[in-house]
């Protein structure tokens, strides 16, 4: 009888016990010296086990002699129970999968629960019995960790983020590796991030007078982000009916964002003064980029894939494609008159192609970046705290928190609180106004109701 299960049609098998028969090729000879020796080697049957004798005993000959005198026999042992399951797969593919067992009530147990399997979740929760972690990162990245695809400006498939994908990967399968992924258990998740955070990163802190070097600290925010991988690759793997659930579901807060530490460096008006004062000589190039970084606040992979066909002088506003943006939406920000005239420039250099990037840069300007924040003095700066400055100055000339998650592209409040810091002048500018307040409350203290109204 045929039935559907799992998204396969397979035929109905009852599975059954037995115990297992194994057969050996025993052969006994004396040495050279006189003393009894015996060979015993394990056979697949009966049959394979009466060659194997008449093999051994050719291969004694040639060693000691052709006179020598052997003597042989098969005999069987009973072996392990076993739990079999048959079935026929919607390829038309017939299949037994057994399981070895302790005892005869242990193989009913495991025949019962194969058949479960196959009910609820088809063959493949058979598979997945015997799946490693290894053998599951292989196919994910296969299968999801690849480059990003896209139509009609939309992606269908593939991740963004593909290549720190890969790198955490190689890392979860240095810890997992041939572990069953059905034996992975809320405690290893936990064991796994204790040692992450205990390993320390190939960064280097400080470079002591003796030689030595202290390397920096993992932080939590990157551990999380390899849980997020090994997240989405066991609930892949429950898609695929390899998993009945994932030990996520057991966890939810073992990542947990709130306990990042969350960046809140802004640059003050003489610290940009200072960085674009250092954007000179082979590092010229970036003054254009972070006054764009500054004016807009455009994530660096939006400014890198800008295209002049996107830059839009006569009105002042610059469209981001949906394609290049984090969120997949395209948005429109305005253009300042510094980052103009930066365009204007730019413009008269470049062929005269609107298809052709804005800065002349694909990948990313670390190393030049690091050079001229080093000469400005200022080597805590990171170029994504550009991004963290232009929300911090929208939010001090009083724009609505709304319209600035819009113009960072935003989908979630949330995020944009995450960019907004109080800066020292929005701090005194607090201050002052609680001075105000409590000057105002003094004066009226004591004074006749009236004369307050």
């Amino acid at each position: 009888m045929l039935k559907s299960s799992g998204g396969f049609i397979m035929r109905e098998r009852s599975g059954y016990v037995y115990q297992e028969i194994n057969w050996y090729a025993v052969v006994t000879y004396k040495d050279n010296s006189g003393q009894p020796q015996t060979i015993r080697r394990r056979a697949k049957s009966q049959s394979h086990a009466s060659e194997l004798a008449e093999q051994i005993i050719e291969e004694l000959k040639q060693t000691i002699g052709h006179s020598l005198k052997t003597s042989h026999k098969v005999i069987s042992e009973k072996g392990a129970w076993i739990a079999r399951v048959t079935l026929t797969d919607s390829t038309g593919k017939r299949k037994n999968v057994k399981r070895h067992a302790e005892n005869k009530t242990e193989a009913r147990e495991l025949q019962k629960k194969l058949l479960r399997q196959i009910e609820d979740r088809g063959e493949q929760a058979i598979e997945g019995d015997r799946l490693t972690f290894d053998k599951l990162a292989d196919v994910y990245e296969k299968h999801k960790a690849k480059p990003p695809e896209y139509h009609d400006e939309r992606k269908v498939r593939g991740l963004r983020s593909y290549r720190n994908v890969l790198t955490h990967l190689k890392t979860l399968k240095a810890f997992f590796g041939r572990k069953l992924i059905r034996s992975i258990t809320v405690a290893d998740i936990e064991e796994y991030k204790s040692v992450r955070l205990k390993t320390k990163t190939c960064r280097v802190k400080e470079k002591r007078e003796d030689g030595t070097i202290e390397y920096k600290a993992r932080s939590l925010t990157s551990v999380n982000r390899e849980l997020e991988v090994l997240r989405a690759m066991l609930q892949f793997a429950v898609r695929q009916n390899w998993l009945a659930r994932s030990p996520f579901s057991l966890a939810e807060s073992i990542i947990s964002k709130a306990d990042e530490k969350q960046r809140e460096r802004i640059l003050t008006r003489d610290e940009e003064e200072k960085l674009l004062a250092a954007c000179t000589d082979q590092r010229a190039h970036l003054r254009p980029i972070i006054i764009c970084a500054l004016d807009t606040g455009m994530r660096q992979g939006e400014i890198f894939k800008l295209q002049w066909k996107d830059v839009d002088l006569a009105n002042r506003t610059i469209i981001i494609q949906a394609f290049n943006t984090k969120t997949l939406t395209q948005r429109e920000v305005g253009i300042t008159d510094r980052l103009a005239q930066e365009f204007e420039r730019l413009w008269e250099l470049s062929p005269k192609d609107p298809e052709m990037i804005v800065f002349g840069i694909e990948n990313n300007v670390k190393h030049s970046f690091l050079s001229v924040r080093k000469t400005a003095g200022l080597p805590d700066v990171r170029f994504h705290d550009l991004r963290h400055t232009h929300a911090t100055r929208l939010v001090s000339a009083h724009i609505p928190l709304s319209e600035v998650g819009r113009i960072l592209g935003h989908t979630q409040a949330n995020t944009t609180y995450r960019y907004v810091n109080a800066n020292v002048e929005t701090a005194r500018r607090a201050a002052a106004v609680l001075d105000e307040f409590n000057k105002s409350s003094r004066e009226t203290k004591g004074k006749p109701a009236e004369l307050v109204n």
